[in-house]
């Protein structure tokens, strides 16, 4: 499958902190996708967007889009790219099909091909109904619909999400992804978001970086596939039997405690386990009193957990 973005080796270093926010970044994006970009606060997320949509220089490594290599002074590439940013900012005494007209217009489109831009992507993103509505009359909902149609005016190959959903209500997230799901055939979609339910539904690949490094790459099913049989879900009798099972497992480097809710945890194993009797037995003749077990399916957080606290 074609790559549309590559990263080799990319370092960014920022002259006031001592560690780089990108560290060897290796990073491959197939085409026509909806790749989903993770990460901690402060792992790299935000500015790997603004390097690879031209935003800021990094200090070296190799930058490829769609098959040219990126350098600080080049910006053509820049007209094969979306961009709908955290904090999108938009003339809300304009009306809807205004400011998609306004934006094809920047285009080069002529008035008439802006006017058939602007009501394909307002039919597209479900605001035809608000098109003549002031926008600062918008919910938050709507206005985010609308940013990304303005990213998709200008026709992108790829188009950059950063964090599309994190400020909306859950029917506004779920209007947005499903109108993002609606246009993953035309344009590659690169995703930034910490909500990682978002990306499990919407997502074809997901990518994790910690502290400015690649540490999982895939297929949201084979990412997931690949930890499926290692999570066990564990609950105890009180709060007696708890305390011995957090102090029994702090020296233990077979697994690791995923979630941690009331009598009950979540735990993943570092290896391949096919049958739990040998580690159910071991905490019962350390005295401690088990209620309930059972082996469940590991869920997208639950891999982002586990990789990102090591």
């Amino acid at each position: 499958m074609r790559k549309i973005i590559i990263c080799q080796n990319l370092i960014k270093q920022y002259k006031e902190e001592k560690k780089p926010a990108l560290d060897n970044l290796n990073l491959e994006v197939p085409e026509n996708c909806i790749f989903g970009f993770l990460g901690p606060n402060g792992a790299g997320k935000t500015t790997t967007i603004k390097i690879l949509t031209g935003l800021m220089n990094y200090n070296s490594g190799t930058v490829i889009i769609d098959d040219e290599i990126i350098l600080p002074h080049k910006t053509d590439f820049r007209k094969k790219i979306g961009y709908l940013g955290q904090d999108q900012r938009m003339f809300e005494w304009m009306t809807g099909i205004e400011l998609l007209k306004f934006t094809a217009r920047i285009f080069g489109q002529s008035d008439s091909e802006a006017k058939k831009s602007a009501e394909k992507y307002l039919e597209i993103s479900g605001l035809s109904a608000a098109a003549n509505k002031k926008i600062k009359a918008y919910s938050g909902g709507m206005k985010q619909r609308l940013g990304i149609a303005q990213a998709l005016i200008g026709n992108p190959k790829i188009l950059f999400l950063d964090e599309p959903t994190s400020a909306l209500d859950p029917i506004g997230r779920k209007e947005v992804l499903d109108f993002i799901y609606t246009i993953r055939n035309d344009c590659t979609i690169f995703m930034c978001t910490h909500i990682l339910a978002d990306v499990e539904r919407v997502c074809d690949y997901v990518a994790i970086i910690n502290d400015g490094k690649l540490i999982e790459q895939n297929s949201i099913s084979n990412i997931k596939s690949k930890y499926s049989s290692k999570l066990l879900e564990i609950s105890f009798l009180n709060n007696e039997d708890i305390a011995k099972f957090i102090s029994y497992s702090q020296n233990n480097s077979d697994y690791s405690i995923n979630e941690n809710k009331d009598i009950s945890f979540r735990i993943i194993f570092n290896r391949e386990v096919t049958d739990y009797n040998e580690f159910l037995k071991s905490i019962v003749n350390a005295g401690i009193k088990i209620k309930s077990f059972a082996v469940k399916e590991a869920t997208l957080e639950d891999v982002f957990v586990k990789l990102t606290s090591k």
